[in-house]
C-alpha cells in the first residue's frame, strides 16, 4: 500500500470538511437535528479526537510499544478488503466519553482542522521503518498495525461524509432555525 496514496486520499476528503466550515454560522454548526443525533460540531470534533488518538498509536506501533500477533477481527478484515466502512450508521455508545464535545466555532475549527492535517502529513514518513508486527487494538476492528491505523484515518473521515451531507440538509438548509 503506497502511503502517499493513502494520504493524499486524505487531503483530498480533509478539503472537503474545511471548505465547507465557511458555510456555516455558530448556530447550524451547533444544531442538533434531535437530541439523540450529534450536531455538525460534535461531528468534526469526534474525527479531530478519533485522528489525534489513531496519530499516537501510529507513533506507539513505529516505536515498537505495540504487541507482535493479533488479528483483525471478521468485520476488521472485511473492512480493510473493502477499503471503506459501509454506508451505515454506526451507533456508538451512549456514554459521555462517546459524546464530542457540542463545538460552536467553525472559524476556529477550520484551524484545528488545518493543524490536524499537519499531523497526518507528519505521521506519514513513521511508516516506512514502522515494524509490521507491531500492533494495538481496536475495539471493532482488533488488532492493527502502524500502516492500518494510518489507512483507517481516511477511510473514517469519507465515513463521516454521510453523516455530514445529511446534517447539512437538516440543520444548514432552514438557515439554523
Amino acid at each position: 500500500m503506497d502511503t502517499k496514496v493513502v494520504l493524499q486520499k486524505f487531503e483530498e476528503t480533509a478539503t472537503e470538511y474545511i471548505h465547507t466550515l465557511d458555510q456555516y454560522s455558530p448556530e447550524q454548526f451547533a444544531q442538533k437535528p434531535a437530541p439523540d443525533e450529534w450536531s455538525l460540531g460534535q461531528m468534526y470534533q469526534h474525527l479531530l479526537t478519533f485522528t489525534t488518538y489513531q496519530i499516537s498509536l501510529i507513533e506507539k506501533c513505529a516505536n515498537g510499544q505495540g504487541e507482535p500477533g493479533g488479528q483483525k477481527t471478521d468485520w476488521g478484515q472485511k473492512l480493510f478488503e473493502k477499503g471503506d466502512f459501509p454506508p451505515i450508521k454506526i451507533k456508538l455508545p451512549d456514554r459521555p466519553e462517546f459524546t464530542p464535545e457540542n463545538l460552536t466555532d467553525p472559524k476556529q475549527t477550520k484551524e484545528q482542522l488545518l493543524d490536524l492535517v499537519e499531523k497526518v502529513r507528519g505521521a506519514e514518513p513513521k511508516l516506512a521503518s514502522a515494524p509490521v508486527e507491531n500492533k494495538l487494538h481496536h475495539p471493532r476492528l482488533g488488532w492493527l498495525n502502524a500502516l492500518e491505523w494510518f489507512q483507517l484515518i481516511p477511510m473514517h473521515f469519507r465515513h463521516h461524509l454521510h453523516q455530514k451531507r445529511r446534517l447539512e440538509e437538516e440543520c444548514c438548509s432552514r438557515g439554523g432555525d
